[in-house]
């Protein structure tokens, strides 16, 4: 039965033939170069191509902009290791970046990208090192199977190996078809899998709860307690504004997080201003409109994102971050460390935030 049809305007609907591809390389190259077409990968991620594990080159290694790791690798359903080789390839693959240092990661990216990890990755997150870091540490990844048919033997391989590791890793499978009209080559990925994994990524987040305001005061009592009445200034005017606080889940050895909430319209798109805590490093502040799609800032939203352009603009600590939203599409988050900011400006800033409300 088909899946997808096409036609030319005017013209009859057509079922497009299935063709295959000619190496497993080419399969590799089409996501190295689109790694946004791996599920949990955002746009701008970045792939690396036979990265060395030590214990042989990955397909495809790639990197999000928070630290998030995920490892690819490519087999065509015909090759008989699509069932079983695949599988125990990718995990020892998984088990050799495992506690592997930065450096040494750094060292290894470098070598076969050409260019260091920061420059890759261009991560406007001042905790990228860390996060990858931490990923690495803990054996953080998220594997993916890619290959250009998803039969019942790679079906059962995923629920069974999502039912029985830990939370940390996920396996999803991704068949990437190949369609040919007269003109036109498609490329329709078919995901198997990812339900399963979020499912229990989820079940194990919030089995953990969330970190509640106490507890982050608590914690930067403890490790930033230069910073903390600033942090309780933040609070005091978000709650003046009716901003809700809305911290992070617990995950272990993880350190509090946690966002003023700012609705932007009655659909439940929303804006955030994120309080990150690091070990070592202050507390910082984040501007996110990342997810905020593109027509909702140009239509939707102009005259209260022009307005809140002006008014952070008029602050002196956040007239770089005003540029930079205003410059990058709101598809950055610029971030200033909260030691940076007086008083005045943060209830400057929360002022111009709750101006965004409908």
């Amino acid at each position: 039965m088909a899946t997808i049809l096409t036609r030319p305007l005017g013209g009859l609907w057509n079922e497009p033939q299935e063709v295959s591809y000619g190496r497993e390389a080419d399969l590799q190259q089409i996501l190295a170069d689109h790694p946004s077409l791996i599920p949990g990968v955002g746009e701008d991620a970045v792939a690396c191509k036979e990265l060395q594990s030590g214990a042989g080159p990955a397909d495809l290694l790639v990197v999000d902009q928070a630290g998030g790791l995920t490892l690819v690798e490519c087999k065509f359903a015909a090759n008989r290791q699509v069932r079983r080789e695949i599988i125990g390839q990718m995990f020892d693959y998984a088990s050799a970046f495992w506690r592997m240092p930065l450096e040494e990661f750094e060292q290894r990216w470098l070598a076969r990208a050409g260019k260091s990890l920061s420059d890759s990755v261009a991560s406007a997150n001042p905790d990228f090192a860390s996060a990858v870091a931490a990923n690495l540490a803990e054996g953080r990844f998220n594997i993916v199977l890619a290959v250009d048919a998803i039969n019942s033997d790679l079906k059962r391989i995923v629920e069974y190996l999502n039912a029985t590791s830990g939370p940390v890793t996920s396996v999803i499978a991704v068949e990437y078809k190949r369609l040919l009209t007269e003109h036109t080559e498609i490329l329709m990925p078919t995901t198997y899998g990812e339900e399963l994994a979020e499912a229990k990524a989820a079940a194990s987040e919030w089995a953990q709860g969330r970190w509640t305001e106490n507890e982050c005061r608590m914690w930067m009592q403890d490790h930033d307690p230069v910073n903390l009445s600033k942090f309780d200034t933040l609070l005091e005017v978000a709650r003046q504004h009716a901003i809700p606080f809305v911290a992070s889940l617990k995950r272990a050895k993880g350190t509090p997080a946690g966002s003023l909430q700012v609705p932007l319209d009655n659909t439940g798109l929303a804006g955030h201003v994120y309080i990150y805590h690091y070990t070592g490093t202050s507390t910082s502040i984040e501007l996110s409109f990342t997810n905020v799609p593109k027509v909702a800032v140009a239509d939707m939203l102009h005259d209260r994102t022009r307005q809140f352009l002006n008014q952070l603009a008029t602050i002196e600590e956040f007239q770089g971050a005003a540029a930079t939203l205003s410059g990058l599409g709101w598809k950055r988050r610029p971030n200033v460390l909260l030691s940076e900011l007086s008083s005045d400006s943060l209830r400057r800033l929360v002022g111009a935030v709750a101006g965004l409300r409908p």
